[in-house]
């Protein structure tokens, strides 16, 4: 611990931190000795900000440390976040990383001795912090400080400091069966902090699937607002909360679900519930069901901004995927679909996605893209119609759900959509569903001279699919296929009138972006009809990422036989309960929306039958 006088002791100009040298630190540590409290305030921001910013350890941040412990003592104002500060120097995780951050926790370690006298001090945030501060005793200080935090957690009145001494304490006390036997004891306290830290304490210890009291504890316990799991609540020397649930929930669905049903009941203080039921589905296949109930469930609860657009994402993303979703989800929506904030918008989506009219009459100029979803998902002509003709449509949702029959019945919409908003996948759809109309081919050749290359190919690609001359689409494939590899899908849907562009199509065989190799296989089968040469780059391909899933596809349609070395991978992919790819809300170019994950276990079992 050293003073303010000694402060021009240290070379402060040859230490750096996240700004610039150390020069600065001098004056914002004597500054910390002001009796004005707004002045500390400012000044606290700027060592946050620069010694300690985002978390980060610098050589000027180890430095300050003896004598911020000095101020945590002997300031009048923001000494809680001065101990703040001292415990983040102490890194971020249960062990700092080599370099500064083992540094600062050396440091940190030196002053716990000189600071354990806090624990008791009338402040309840400088007891919480000082807690913090102590999980970095080291050596001779260690039963010290064990003794202090144990006063702490038997006597302190406040819940969050004793459940976070027990934290500390489970990882500091040198004796593992004191440390169990104090976390089973504290299963029973009154207080649902510390039963909820008790537990997930031991869960971390335990194995999947988890003992039904221990989750039932963490369920019931851990929706209290004292028990911190806020995704901005970070415990250096530990971690945050949040992280720490989502880990242990992560290997039990049924245990994730328990513990998000249960806190969103709870009142889903701080979205921790939610997110509980966000994380279900993308870690487990089948559970979409479960996390549409849980967070129709959740919608009513207050939130955030950034809380509800995150819960209204997955209920869109997931939507697609559940078979029956719950009743009430659009009496949920509804309100937030009603008001003028950013996030109506993805209400309005998720009713689309249930088919819910409601879109077209309770809210005033529905969004267009939601309009596009309730065609979708509907399939009526007066919906479709409706969301083609929207002054501002944009039905690329539509489009993959439409018929070549319908197609043909909605011709004039389409084509008038084409001539005043085109876009590259209108244009590529009227080559899928081969409609053969002078007025279209004379539109798709118009915008074939478009200035957008992508969209000019589009159309080029699919006037020549419907009988125009194909040499413009060759001439603007061959351009770009000189510059970039970007038009390879283009390439393939013109079919065997690209066999020109052959050798610029297989020189991306060898190309270093793994999506230019599966879009140059694929070009070349679809040009050719020789699986030969493009079968070898897709296997080479095919994986649990979106490229990967692609060539799957791709090897699909191909057909048998296939290579039998991805015979044992195909067999998991089609039968692992967790998810083999995260991911979700990815699709395959003209399909529905569907998870990426769905789409390998349907591609694998398909090539597994």
């Amino acid at each position: 611990m050293r003073s303010p006088e000694e402060l021009d002791t240290i070379d402060w100009p040859s230490l750096y931190h996240a700004y610039g040298d150390g020069s600065d630190v001098p004056d914002w540590i004597r500054a910390l000795y002001s009796d004005d409290a707004d002045r500390v305030d400012k000044v606290l921001d700027e060592l946050f900000n620069s010694v300690l910013h985002q978390g980060s350890v610098y050589p000027a941040t180890v430095a300050a440390v003896p004598f911020l412990a000095h101020a945590a003592v002997h300031t009048v104002h923001g000494r809680a976040h001065v101990l703040a500060l001292l415990a983040g120097a102490g890194g971020h995780g249960p062990e700092p990383q080599p370099g500064d951050e083992e540094e600062g926790c050396a440091q940190v370690g030196a002053e716990v001795p000189g600071l354990l006298h806090l624990l008791g001090d009338d402040d309840p945030q400088v007891r919480r912090r000082a807690v913090r501060v102590a999980r970095r005793a080291t050596g001779e200080t260690v039963p010290a400080a064990v003794r202090e935090l144990t006063t702490s957690y038997e006597t302190d009145p406040v819940a969050a400091v004793r459940a976070e001494a027990l934290t500390v304490l489970t990882r500091l006390d040198p004796d593992p069966r004191s440390a169990h036997r104090r976390l089973h004891d504290a299963l029973t306290d009154p207080v649902a902090a510390v039963r909820a830290v008790a537990a997930l304490a031991l869960l971390e210890q335990a194995h999947a699937p988890y003992p039904a009291d221990l989750v039932g504890i963490l369920a019931d316990a851990g929706g209290n607002s004292e028990f911190a799991v806020d995704q901005l609540e970070f415990f250096p020397g530990v971690g945050d909360t949040d992280s720490r649930v989502a880990d242990v929930l992560a290997e039990d669905a049924d245990a994730a679900a328990a513990v998000a049903r249960s806190w969103i009941a709870q009142g889903d203080i701080e979205g921790r519930g939610s997110r509980r039921a966000m994380k279900l589905s993308t870690t487990w296949r089948d559970r979409e069901n479960d996390t549409i109930a849980l967070l129709t469930a959740a919608l009513p609860h207050e939130k955030t901004p950034w809380d509800l657009s995150q819960l209204l994402n997955a209920i869109i993303s997931w939507l697609p995927s559940a078979t029956h979703p719950d009743a009430a989800l659009s009496n949920n929506l509804l309100p937030h679909a009603l008001t003028g904030t950013s996030t109506a918008k993805q209400a309005q989506l998720a009713l689309g996605r249930l088919g819910d009219e409601r879109l077209l009459t309770a809210v005033p100029d529905p969004d267009p893209t939601a309009l596009a979803a309730l065609a979708a998902r509907t399939h009526r002509l007066d919906h479709q119609r409706l969301a083609l003709r929207h002054p501002a449509a944009c039905p690329g949702e539509l489009h993959a759900t439409l018929t070549p029959d319908t197609a043909r019945t909605l011709l004039p919409d389409l084509k008038n959509l084409l001539h005043h908003r085109p876009t590259p996948t209108l244009a590529r759809r009227f080559g899928d569903w081969g409609i053969q109309d002078p007025e279209l081919l004379g539109l798709l050749e118009m915008t074939a001279r478009s200035d957008d290359d992508e969209l000019a190919t589009a159309a080029a690609v699919t006037a020549a699919r419907l009988g125009a001359d194909p040499d413009p689409a060759l001439r603007l494939l061959e351009r770009r296929l000189g510059d970039n590899g970007w038009c390879l899908e283009e390439a393939g849907r013109l079919g065997p009138a690209a066999a020109p562009l052959l050798p610029l199509v297989e020189g991306y065989f060898v190309d270093g972006y793994e999506w230019m190799r599966m879009r140059a296989a694929e070009a070349y089968w679809r040009i050719t009809g020789d699986a030969s040469k493009a079968v070898p780059v897709l296997t080479a391909l095919a994986g649990p990422l979106p490229v990967g899933v692609r060539a799957l596809q791709t090897l699909l349609l191909i057909g048998p036989p296939f290579p039998s070395h991805l015979q044992p991978h195909l067999q998991h992919w089609s039968t692992a309960k967790r998810r083999v790819v995260s991911s979700y809300g990815l699709v395959s170019p003209g399909t529905e929306l569907r998870p990426l994950d769905d789409q390998l276990r349907e591609t694998a079992r398909q090539m597994l039958a």
